[in-house]
């Protein structure tokens, strides 16, 4: 390389190394190794201007190049990527770190005179140079920044197509790098790269990437490959053989440590159960209880497979976790006997008054871990967990033989209308064994409506329906458009039970659950021959029938700028009389121990 250099300089060129604003008369020969795309700005006195940059290699080094107004439109077809060219009459000035990648402590600047010529390809400049960096590195790099990385194609998905919210028409790929340091990350690549067959992908191979841009997504490290960047297979650079060699000795077998899911380690379930959501972490429990594996076809005609877990740990909480695709048809008996597990990237959300989580597909399922907080799980289930009541974080949940799952707060009306006056912007969850008392039909002497027309399509990016109110002609203001509506019950329940009364906004699911009868079955009632009125007098048939389990959620909020406590039935449900039997057989075992507690003390004083 050096002698490239010399020679080079013998002929006039300067090297790309040696710039700096100590040189201002300067040509040098370099290839175009990236080049971005031609932009339209305004300048500070109004003028419409063009702008683009590109990278420029030679032996000595790599540098960027901006090409201004005039120029811009000029060179933009001439310099063609992968082509070597002369660069005279430019100005240089310090990096812009905020824009540039390249590693020069300047860049180049062509606005008024700048001169560029093709020259003879020779074949000593390479195509691309990259600055490799490991991930256990960039694990460590102050974000948002711009890396090179060798690593191994562990995980491709089928590329998507979709719009972007300002319209443009997107195509992009998601791929998971891993590389020796067993250490692995989500990257994004795009358009042309993006849409190559699968099979480019398949098979594990060895991609160099050049122009990687990471940023904090979710807790942990996403990259996405520039449109300036490069992406090469095959290659025979010492590092890519470096980390061909390490699959096909042990990386093909190795546990990754993924930098796209939250770096916190793991997180207790009473830790959890005060952390603001959504939120991504990691786990470690025993599954008390598991469902079988579920195939279905999403709404956007995607087959899936799933299979839900309840995970305890040692602060005698549990949660809902769903494991997806090949995760989920493991074998029954792997779950069974309480498995312990640990699962890296466990996204969690507000679901139903509850938190579930939702294992990622980035994220890993380990069995019999060995972890110090592994070994402190697995000393509190054989010491007594296994037999311990739980509380369950997650509104559905059902614990195993030993296992007892709380949706919320057991209370009654009162003390959950008490409880409620307290609470904060965090919701908290009460359980009631209450009566459906009333349900509001009326109100100012205006019929009030109990179910509402629905939008069924799907949320953009999404496979959840839309759920927002639609107009008499079917269309809904959020998603633009008309299509398929159902209808979804809102009503007004008072619930009753020894100790006082309360009203409540009871929404669909619930309301269903508290009227016995679906949305649909309503409206057929309404629609039918004695309209409203047989609707309302099936209503008052529920009245103080039988006992529900009635799942509240209250929380602060802002209401015409004032705050307001916001309480409401989330779920109901018929009480389990054998559930419920035995819960009040404890708490009159506990309230005769008190007794026999302050009858001792008593005859003790009396002493």
């Amino acid at each position: 390389m050096a002698a490239a250099v010399a020679a080079d300089a013998q002929v006039g060129f300067f090297p790309i190394s040696e710039i700096s604003s100590y040189h201002s008369k300067w040509v040098i020969k370099a290839r175009v190794t990236a080049k971005g795309q031609l932009r339209s700005f305004n300048s500070k006195n109004g003028q419409a201007m063009q702008v683009f940059d590109c990278s420029l290699l030679d032996e000595s080094g790599e540098i960027r190049a901006s090409f201004f107004g005039e120029l811009a439109s000029k060179y933009f077809n001439l310099l063609e990527q992968g082509k070597v060219f002369t660069f005279s009459r430019g100005g240089c000035k310090i990096a812009n770190r905020q824009y540039n990648r390249c590693n020069h402590r300047y860049e180049l600047v062509f606005d008024r005179d700048g001169l560029v010529e093709p020259a003879t390809d020779d074949g000593n400049i390479e195509t691309v140079r990259f600055n490799f960096v490991d991930l256990r590195t960039v694990q460590s790099k102050t974000l948002p920044c711009s890396v090179d990385i060798c690593g191994i194609i562990v995980k491709s998905r089928p590329f998507v197509a979709f719009t972007s919210k300002n319209g443009k028409e997107l195509v992009k790929r998601d791929l998971t790098i891993a590389d020796d340091t067993a250490t692995s990350m989500e990257i994004a690549i795009w358009g042309d790269r993006a849409k190559q067959e699968d099979k480019v992908f398949e098979g594990n191979p060895v991609v160099c990437l050049k122009g990687i841009s990471v940023k904090e997504f979710k807790g942990g490290r996403n990259g996405s490959l520039e449109q300036a960047g490069a992406m090469v297979f095959d290659s025979t650079l010492p590092d890519a053989e470096r980390v061909r060699q390490w699959w096909k000795a042990s990386g093909g077998q190795a546990s990754f440590t993924s930098l796209s899911l939250a770096q916190e380690g793991v997180t207790d379930l009473a830790t959890l159960q005060t952390k603001a959501l959504p939120c991504t972490v990691e786990l470690c429990g025993v599954v008390v209880n598991f469902k079988p594996s579920f195939a279905f076809t999403s709404q956007a005609g995607k087959d899936l497979v799933k299979r839900e877990i309840v995970v305890a740990d040692h602060t005698g909480l549990s949660m809902q976790v769903t494991l997806w695709g090949d995760r989920a048809q493991q074998e029954d008996k792997v779950f069974d006997g309480g498995a312990l597990v640990l699962l890296q990237g466990v996204l969690v959300k507000e679901w139903n008054g509850g938190r579930s989580g939702s294992l990622l597909e980035a994220g890993s399922l380990i069995f019999s871990p060995t972890t110090p907080e592994a070994e402190k799980v697995r000393l509190w289930w054989s010491t007594g967990g296994s037999s311990q009541s739980l509380t369950a974080l997650s509104q559905e949940g059902a614990g195993g033989a030993s296992a007892r799952l709380a949706a919320g707060r057991a209370c009654s009306v009162a003390e959950m209308r008490r409880a409620a006056e307290l609470v904060s912007t965090q919701p908290e969850v009460f359980c009631v064994i209450s009566r459906l008392a009333l349900v509001q039909m009326k109100k100012q002497g205006e019929i009030q409506p109990l179910m509402y027309m629905a939008c069924q399509e799907s949320k953009a990016g999404s496979s959840l329906p839309c759920n927002k109110r639609v107009g008499e002609d079917g269309f809904c203001p959020a998603c633009g458009r008309a299509g398929k509506a159902a209808p979804r019950m809102n009503i007004r329940c008072r619930f009753s039970d020894h100790s006082d009364s309360a009203w409540l906004t009871t929404f669909h699911e619930a309301a269903q659950g508290v009227l016995g009868i679906t949305a649909e079955q309503a409206m057929a009632i309404e629609s039918g021959e004695n309209g409203r009125e047989a609707l309302e007098a099936a209503i008052r048939r529920r009245y103080f029938q039988h006992p529900l389990q009635v799942s509240v959620r209250a929380k602060m909020d802002m209401y015409n700028g004032e705050q307001r406590t916001n309480i409401t039935c989330f779920d109901a449900r018929p009480v389990s009389y054998g559930q419920q039997g035995r819960t009040m057989l404890k708490s009159i075992k506990e309230m005769l121990e008190q007794q026999a507690k302050a009858t001792l003390a008593l005859s003790t004083a009396a002493a």
